[in-house]
C-alpha cells in the first residue's frame, strides 16, 4: 500500500477474495462509497465468497446487507455478522441547541467539496492534540469514520428532521469525556446535493471553530459542472451560516495536495495563507500541528455557556 499511495501503510494489495484469505483476515470491509451508495451487482459474488469463508462483513453502503435475503441467510448459516454501518439508531432527537450548554471546545471540519479530506484532517488533528497531552474525542459522522472509531452515526442516512439532533447527541456524549471535541465534517455548504448534511452538522454541533478542508487541484465540485467557490467566499459562508446559534470562525485551512508534487504542495500552502490570512498545511504530508496550534488557544478562551439551565 505504501508504494501505491505514498503513505506509511504495510497493508498488501490483493487481486481477489481468495488471495486475501492467505493473510487470515476476519472481516471484509466495503469501504468504497459513491453517490447513492448502492451495492454493485459485481460485488455480490465476492461478498458471498467472503461470508462462506467465515468473514464478517462491514458494510458502508446505503443498501443494507441484513435486508438482503440471500446474504442474511448465508450469514446465519456460516455464523458471521453483517454490520450495516450506515443504519441509524432509533429514537433520535430533534436538535435544540443543547451543545451551547457545554464548556468543551467543539471543532468541526468543513469543506470546499465532498471527498477533500475532512475525516482525515479531523483524525490528524486528534493525533497532534495527543502529542500535546490534550485529550480529545473524535465524533464520527460518516461510514468510514465509524469503521475507524468503532462508534458514530452516519448522518447522511438519518431522516432529515433528526440529522442535527443525531449530531447534537453525539457531541453531548463526547463533551462528557474531553474538553476538545473534534467533529468529522461531511459534504460542503456549496454542494448542490450534499449541503443538507453539512448544514445539519453545523447546527447540531454548534462549533466554536471550523477548519476548512480544500483540494487545490480540483476546480469543479466533484461530478458536476459547478466551479469550486473561492476560499474567502466559503469562509464567509461557513461563518455566517454557522453563527446563528453562537459565533464561529474558520481558524485554519487543511489542504489535500495528493495531486501535487511536494514543491507544488508547499507553494499551494503559501498561496492559501497569503490569500486567506489563515494558517494552512497538508495534514497528511506535513502533519497537523499547524492546525492544532490554531485551535489550541481557544481551549483557554471558552466562555461560560450562553444558555440558562432552565
Amino acid at each position: 500500500m505504501s508504494s501505491a499511495v505514498g503513505i506509511a501503510c504495510d497493508a498488501p494489495i490483493v487481486e481477489s477474495i481468495e488471495a486475501a484469505l492467505a493473510h487470515k483476515p476476519d472481516a471484509l470491509l466495503l469501504g468504497t462509497a459513491w453517490s447513492g451508495g448502492k451495492l454493485p451487482q459485481a460485488w455480490r459474488q465476492d461478498i458471498i465468497k467472503a461470508i462462506k469463508s467465515g468473514l464478517h462483513i462491514v458494510n458502508g453502503l446505503h443498501d443494507f446487507l441484513n435486508e438482503d435475503e440471500e446474504m442474511a441467510a448465508l450469514a446465519t448459516k456460516h455464523g458471521v455478522t453483517l454490520f450495516d454501518v450506515r443504519k441509524a439508531p432509533d429514537n433520535l432527537p430533534v436538535a435544540n441547541g443543547l451543545t451551547l450548554k457545554e464548556k468543551a471546545l467543539i471543532v468541526l471540519t468543513v469543506g470546499s467539496d465532498c471527498s477533500v479530506g475532512k475525516m482525515t484532517t479531523t483524525l490528524e488533528i486528534q493525533k497532534s492534540a495527543a502529542k500535546k497531552s490534550v485529550a480529545s474525542e473524535f465524533v464520527a459522522t460518516g461510514q468510514t469514520g465509524i469503521m475507524i472509531a468503532g462508534t458514530g452515526i452516519a448522518i447522511d442516512r438519518v431522516i432529515g428532521d433528526f440529522m442535527a439532533g443525531a449530531t447534537e447527541k453525539m457531541v453531548l456524549e463526547a463533551a462528557k469525556k474531553a474538553d476538545l471535541v473534534l467533529v468529522e465534517g461531511q459534504g460542503s455548504i456549496a454542494h448542490p446535493g450534499f449541503s443538507g448534511v453539512t448544514l445539519a452538522l453545523l447546527h447540531g454541533s454548534a462549533p466554536q471553530a471550523l477548519v476548512l478542508c480544500h483540494r487545490p487541484a480540483r476546480k469543479n465540485i466533484k461530478n458536476t459542472i459547478f466551479p469550486i467557490a473561492d476560499l474567502n467566499r466559503l469562509i464567509a459562508s461557513y461563518e455566517s451560516v454557522g453563527s446563528y446559534l453562537r459565533p464561529t470562525k474558520v481558524v485554519a485551512i487543511a489542504l489535500n495536495t495528493q495531486d501535487l508534487s511536494e514543491e507544488e504542495a508547499r507553494q499551494a500552502i503559501t498561496e492559501t495563507t497569503a490569500h486567506t490570512g489563515l494558517p494552512a498545511t497538508d495534514p497528511v504530508r506535513f502533519g497537523a500541528d499547524v492546525l492544532f496550534e490554531a485551535i489550541h488557544p481557544l481551549l483557554n478562551e471558552i466562555k461560560a455557556p450562553i444558555l440558562s439551565s432552565k
